[in-house]
């Protein structure tokens, strides 16, 4: 466990997130890219669009328990080849989360368009073994 308990709340050191963490199984492959000086980067990959990727870059604030993320660029890229672009995006709008031996478990907003939703996502720290 990288965090310890006090009054019920857990206390993450600001090192807790830096790494490589990939989501757990759903419909896409998500990795999240935790760099020193609050540099995150977002890869995501989809199986059935083998030569599709995108690649967010921005900075994540993490306070406590408290994370989100400001990305300011994309780059989208295809067989044909590949588009850089600004973005103005929040990822984990409201989020909270939690690590617990090597997962990350991330709770946040989205915004279908009725209404918010509570949104629950797991990442598996990438570990490297000499």
């Amino acid at each position: 466990m990288i965090s310890c308990k006090k009054n019920g709340i857990e206390n993450l050191s600001k090192d807790a997130l830096t790494g490589t963490w990939q989501e757990v199984s759903t419909g896409y492959n998500r990795v999240l890219i935790f760099e020193p000086g609050n540099k995150i980067t977002i890869l995501i990959k989809m199986s059935q669009f083998a030569d599709w990727s995108l690649k967010l870059t921005g900075k994540y604030v993490a306070d406590g328990d408290n994370l989100t993320a400001k990305l300011t660029e994309q780059t989208e890229k295809q067989a044909s080849g590949s588009v850089t672009t600004p973005v103005n995006y929040t990822w984990f709008d409201k989020g909270k989360f939690n690590i617990k031996n090597f997962v990350l478990t991330v709770n946040y907003k989205t915004y279908p368009a009725d209404a918010p939703v509570d949104t629950e996502t797991k990442f598996n720290k990438i570990v490297a073994i000499d």
